[in-house]
């Protein structure tokens, strides 16, 4: 009784670690390998970098100086636009030398703010609030009432600007 087709003989011998199987690497994971790499990266660099030191005495500084040399080309202007310029000067003063958001407040705004010009003297903030207060009277009032010279406008503007610059 022979079995003919039936072959029970040993079968050949394999190694265990060729029955785990293989991993063949597709495209788009290393693509996301290297994707996550480079953001971690650049989060570093951005974390980590130094951000440019401002030497705010060189820029208060500057600002003192541009805010002269604008004074010196106010002269010969109708009293209005004198006390136009006049204010701009210095709201663009006060927000470089000290980060003051004037340049961009209207005048009951900046005179109405607690926080505005800490860093000086009251005697200082209470003189430039009542200054910034007459340049409103003269910029918003009819022309028939307008009583004061641009030449004292533009000096009691520098003379503002001298001692908040001191202070």
């Amino acid at each position: 009784m022979e079995e003919k087709g039936k072959n029970l003989g040993l079968a050949e011998p394999r190694d265990a670690i060729d029955l785990v199987p293989t991993w063949d690497p597709q495209l788009w994971w290393i693509f996301a390998v290297v994707a996550v790499i480079a953001a971690v990266v650049l989060l570093v660099v951005l974390l980590l970098r130094k951000k440019p030191v401002v030497d705010s005495s060189k820029e208060k500084r500057e600002a003192y100086l541009e805010a002269k040399a604008a004074f010196s080309g106010n002269e010969g202007m109708d009293p209005r636009e004198s006390a136009i310029r006049v204010s701009m000067i210095l709201r663009r003063y006060l927000a470089r030398s000290m980060n003051e958001p004037a340049l961009f407040e209207t005048h009951e705004e900046f005179i109405a703010r607690h926080d505005g010009l800490k860093n000086l003297p009251d005697h200082v903030r209470s003189e430039a609030g009542a200054f910034f207060s007459e340049l409103a009277a003269v910029k918003y009032a009819p022309d028939d009432i307008i009583r004061i010279e641009a030449d004292k406008t533009n000096a009691g503007g520098m003379a503002l600007l001298e001692r908040i610059h001191g202070a």
